[in-house]
This record gives structure tokens, sequence and C-alpha cells, in this order.
């Protein structure tokens, strides 16, 4: 698991079943960003969930003014989790979304970056 901001952190599932590690960290809420993209692992070119990771964006800078600390995860947090992260990052901070992915890959180094979900965003 590591931290985005004070607010958010991105993990794989093994970090949300580690719950003396959530305690320690005081995780309010975990969001799996599987949910997200649908079934198929690297969906968001093929099927309409760019609104709906959208609004998971837009919930979570809403959650961080209230204080919380979220997790969100994925299998391994390398794609969806990530991606989810840079577009909080890009909405809390109006950063680029090219910007908030160097962001988030400097405190989650085995990020992938989509270039294919950035144009899709940027259309």
């Amino acid at each position: 698991m590591d931290w985005i901001d004070e607010h958010v952190a991105v993990g794989s599932w093994i970090d949300a079943f580690v719950v003396a590690r959530l305690k320690k960290e005081e995780v309010d809420l975990i969001i799996d960003a599987r949910t997200l993209f649908g079934r198929e692992r690297l969906s968001l070119r093929h099927y309409p969930y760019v609104d709906k990771v959208q609004r998971a964006a837009e919930m979570l800078v809403a959650i961080s003014k209230l204080e919380a600390k979220v997790l969100i995860r994925c299998r391994r947090g390398r794609d969806r989790t990530p991606f989810l992260a840079m577009l909080y990052v890009s909405k809390k901070r109006a950063m680029s979304y090219h910007d908030a992915y160097e962001f988030v890959r400097s405190r989650r180094p085995q990020t992938v970056y989509h270039e294919e979900w950035v144009n899709l965003l940027e259309r």
C-alpha cells in the first residue's frame, strides 16, 4: 500500500486483507477499482466506463474533504488503481492527466502508464 496523499492510498488485493495494517493506517474505506472497469481486465477502451471512473474520482475528492482515508485497490495495484488515483489527483489539484500520472507514479513506482486511457479521457 502506497499513500498518494494524506487521504488516498493505492494497493493490491492483498493490501485490503492485511487488517492490522489497515487499522494502523486508519483506513476508513476500501474501493475495489475492478468494479469500475467491468469484468474485462483492461476494458476502459472497449466499454462505457469512463463516466463511472470520473464519478468515482469526484467521490474521492469529496471523501478527502471529510478527512477520511481510502484505500483504492485492484488485483495488483498497477493499472486500474493508479489510474483512478490519477483522476483523483487531477481533479483535486487541477493538474493535467499526464502530470497527475507522474505524481502517482512517484508514490507508486510499479504504476503502469496507459496512454490510450489518458487519450480517451482527453477526448
